[in-house]
């Protein structure tokens, strides 16, 4: 059976919960710190000696056997900071503090940001004859490896591609707030002995965090009532527009074409993509003055669903660059209050006290044998694919670089296309082909750094700063 959503009302309701959070969009800005990192230049034995002084000092955060300093400079302290090449400049985005090689520091993408490992060992000086035995579990060996954390992070974004589908299966059993509210009421439960590790400094911006997360969630699960999942799920790729954006509106960060052309061939693919998507018409049946006609609430839904990841990707990445271990507590507070708007939402649905709601919400469900595929499709989704994804996703981030990592979490709309094909017997035409490549292409060239399009300036005749960027790198290179 499937359930018609009320527009009207539900309609309403979150656009009156999108206006309000976006009326106080400011407090993003004063929520939002900076983060300094502290160079190792010296030996092991002096980084060492560095390490203990501020780990006293609660400036230490750990990532397997190493250990990074960061921390947020006041005006009391002095530090041996990294050049920047502007006040602005952000490590949000791929490192831009660090060398391009990334040998150490903070590597982010999709809103989570985890300290590098390099599997150096600054934990004591080694007096004369001590030997350190390391002895590696097969976990850690494979960790270590090349292939493991990638292959880790391909089955996280697997694993992430099955939401789609899943959603609109659980949509045709469920009232749309019932799947999402049992989703993350799991998730929540999952992820509830981090909640309390949250810093808490970090405490007003994670809810604020967690309210764009729901906005997210939200109208994900509700554009997947009218448009398909691989639709949704390339939609929500257009958080490559809204990212940005903010970090112009937020940051005031230059975003020009000559100091961020990444981001300017990201947009400019994924508006193309988008567009592609939404307006062409393969068979020809849609006339041209009708184009738009194509367009509809769903539509609109699953854009507003980037808006919502996107935010709270940015806010996220913020956070974790000032406090990078914080990843689970951050996803705990941020699935918490999902599940807790998801509440609000399933009270004004309107579906509660109606005959048959009993076995909508948990754990009734588990005990109608109508709702089976539903309830494990809810399983999956609260249990797999938001809470251990999210501890896969810090576990194997700080094996590798950002860059890499985005282009490995980039494929997630393939596997969403795919796994719909599969279950739900979902056609595709040509605009879904173009439009879905081009979009995928576009959170492919989020990867990509300024110097990789030096050669196209210099084909261009626009050679003028070559000079301030070799020795811009040579300044932020780290000894």
């Amino acid at each position: 059976m499937s359930y018609p959503m009320p527009m009207p009302r539900l309609f309403k309701l979150y656009l009156t919960l999108m206006i309000g959070i976006f009326a106080n969009i400011h407090i993003i800005e004063c929520f939002s710190s900076r983060a300094t990192i502290i160079s190792g230049t010296s030996s092991s034995y002096h980084r060492w000696l560095q390490n203990s002084h501020f780990q006293k000092a609660g400036c230490i955060d750990r990532v397997g056997d190493r250990q990074t300093m960061l921390y947020v400079s006041t005006e009391e302290e002095t530090t041996t900071t990294v050049p920047t090449p502007t006040k602005d400049e952000s490590i949000v985005y791929y490192d831009d503090f660090l060398d391009t090689d990334n040998p150490s520091g903070v590597v982010c993408a999709r809103g989570v940001c985890v300290l590098a490992d390099d599997d150096a060992d600054f934990s004591a000086p080694t007096t004369d004859g001590e030997k350190q035995e390391q002895q590696q579990s097969i976990i850690n060996t494979v960790l270590n490896s090349y292939l493991g954390p990638r292959l880790l992070l391909g089955f996280a974004s697997i694993l992430y591609g099955t939401n789609f589908p899943l959603g609109a299966m659980m949509n045709e059993a469920l009232p749309p707030s019932a799947a999402t509210s049992a989703r993350m009421l799991l998730a929540s439960l999952a992820l509830s002995p981090f909640l309390f590790k949250l810093e808490s400094k970090l405490a007003p911006t994670a809810l604020l965090c967690g309210c764009f997360t729901a906005l997210g969630y939200i109208t994900q699960s509700l554009s997947l009532v009218d448009i398909s999942p691989a639709k949704v799920s390339f939609l929500g790729c257009a958080t490559v527009l809204v990212c940005p954006a903010l970090e112009v509106i937020v940051n005031k960060k230059d975003m020009s074409i000559r100091n961020q052309p990444q981001t300017w061939l990201a947009a400019t693919l994924c508006i193309i993509g988008v567009g592609i998507l939404e307006l062409y018409d393969p068979t020809g049946a849609t006339a041209l003055n009708d184009i738009f006609s194509q367009i509809g609430s769903g539509d609109f839904l699953a854009f507003l669903q980037a808006v919502g990841f996107g935010t709270s990707f940015f806010l996220t990445e913020r956070m974790m660059t000032e406090v990078p271990g914080q990843a689970l507590p951050i996803t705990a507070v941020q699935v918490s209050m999902s599940a807790l708007l998801c509440m609000i939402w399933c009270i004004s649905d309107g579906w509660i006290g109606t005959p048959g709601s009993e076995t909508f919400g948990l754990p009734m469900m588990f005990f109608d044998s109508s709702l089976q595929m539903a309830t494990v499709a809810v399983l999956w989704t609260g249990l797999m694919t938001t809470a251990l994804n999210r501890f896969v996703e810090t576990t194997a981030l700080g094996k590798m670089k950002s860059a890499e990592a985005s282009v490995i979490l980039a494929t997630e709309p393939l596997w969403a296309a795919v796994f719909a094909a599969f279950w739900l017997k979902s056609e595709f035409g040509a605009n879904d082909y173009i439009g879905g490549a081009l979009i995928v292409g576009a959170c492919l060239a989020t990867s990509l750094q300024k110097d990789d399009f030096n050669g196209l300036f210099q084909l261009l005749g626009d050679d003028n700063d070559n000079e301030e960027n070799r020795k811009y790198q040579t300044e932020k290179s780290f000894e």
